[in-house]
């Protein structure tokens, strides 16, 4: 029974210093935020949208909810791009009232079905986009060269505006 309460009185003399402790404290802090984040249901990805004074690209960075299935993980992704950017300087690829008519993902193809409004031009005055066709290819390349760097597995992707087929 000795043995047990010299043990015992050796780790209460360690764990009297105030250093100790607070070095307990921070072990035992960074051990719950490491399983925090190892165990999160959130995925970082990121945006592509262009700054509103000068259409240089701007890259932001949203925390997502994950996905089992990689369709469903790129239509959130989809919404949340059409959803636009956080920061107030840039501007939204297309037009607020671009809706996701549908997705859907096969062998490494997307085809993505956008409402009408996604052909509206996000025109910003004072830009280096001279033309209506030049603003609108941009936002379709953008979003096809985001979803490729998030989701690797994605080899082709077809729009389509309205059921019908496009091509930038």
């Amino acid at each position: 029974m000795k043995p047990i309460f010299a043990i015992l009185s050796v780790i209460i003399h360690f764990f009297a210093g105030a250093r100790t402790r607070r070095f307990l404290y921070l072990v035992i802090l960074l051990a719950i935020a490491f399983k925090g984040a190892a165990s999160s249901d959130m995925i970082r990805r990121t945006f592509v949208f262009y700054n509103m004074k000068d259409y240089t690209p701007q890259v932001e960075e949203h925390m997502v909810l994950r996905s089992r299935s990689d369709e469903t993980a790129i239509r959130m992704y989809a919404e949340e791009t059409l959803f636009g950017p956080r920061n107030p300087e840039s501007a939204p690829l297309f037009p607020r009232e671009t809706k996701l008519l549908s997705l859907f993902h096969s062998n490494g193809t997307v085809y993505i079905n956008l409402s009408e409004t996604a052909v509206f031009p996000i025109i910003i005055e004072n830009t280096k986009l001279v033309t209506m066709e030049d603003s609108i290819e941009r936002s379709f390349s953008t979003f096809r060269q985001s979803l490729i760097r998030n989701f690797q597995f994605i080899k082709k992707i077809k729009f389509f505006i309205e059921g019908h087929s496009i091509d930038f």
